[in-house]
């Protein structure tokens, strides 16, 4: 299909929205949208500029840019053929599109790096995501099995990574200690977390966030 200036970028946000409203972390979510829209690049230059563009502006949303992203993103949105903009972009739209990637450009060069290349949710977005679940659940009249539901729920996120496995289940601990009545359904999870090995996060997290996890584990175990 042609695709018109505006409609690209909404098509891409909308996609990337849709991710996210499915329980997907916003890097995942922006993986999954990248992969949906890899070949549109190479419909022409308009193409290439918009999807660049709105996978950069979804970039600086993220607490940190992998390497490989940024570098592509970076050498794509430096190297447009800007000529080849004019020829299909009115006055209005290249100059918005120039802001844009500007905007991308300068900011990029700023976020911090992430070495570990597998799409996941960050510390502290994953930490905050099962709180925020947790205390929704515990406001609904009638909740009960908060333990199943919570695991249910970031079931998909635990499989993912080690690290998101771990911070997802020391956040479970602090929030439903003293809260629920089925202990007994924390214990494997205590269990998991004392015969857990900080060297199996690799890169995962970083030197901070480790010291820190350790800390959170030791407090609720």
């Amino acid at each position: 299909m042609d695709w018109e200036y505006e409609e690209l970028f909404e098509a891409f946000n909308e996609d990337y929205m849709n991710y996210r409203s499915e329980n997907f972390s916003p890097w995942e979510s922006l993986a999954r949208t990248w992969g949906e829209y890899e070949n549109v690049i190479n419909r022409g230059e308009m193409e290439k500029a918009v999807i660049y563009v709105a996978y950069g502006e979804k970039l600086l949303l993220q607490e940190k840019i992998f390497t490989n992203a940024k570098k592509l993103t970076l050498d794509a949105l430096n190297t447009l053929d800007l000529a080849k903009l004019q020829s299909v972009l009115d006055e209005e739209q290249m100059e918005e599109l120039l802001a844009r990637r500007s905007k991308v450009l300068e900011q990029l060069e700023s976020k911090p790096l992430d070495q570990y290349p597998v799409a996941r949710w960050y510390y502290r977005e994953i930490t905050e995501e099962v709180v925020d679940f947790i205390n929704k659940k515990l406001q609904e009249a009638g909740s009960n099995d908060l333990v199943s539901v919570v695991l249910k729920r970031f079931e998909r996120d635990c499989k993912n990574t080690i690290g998101e496995n771990i911070i997802i289940k020391t956040t479970l601990i602090e929030s439903l200690m003293g809260k629920v009545t089925e202990k007994e359904k924390l214990e494997p999870i205590v269990k998991e977390l004392k015969e857990f090995k900080v060297d199996e996060l690799g890169q995962q997290l970083s030197e901070d966030e480790k010291k820190d996890l350790l800390l959170r584990i030791k407090a609720c175990i």
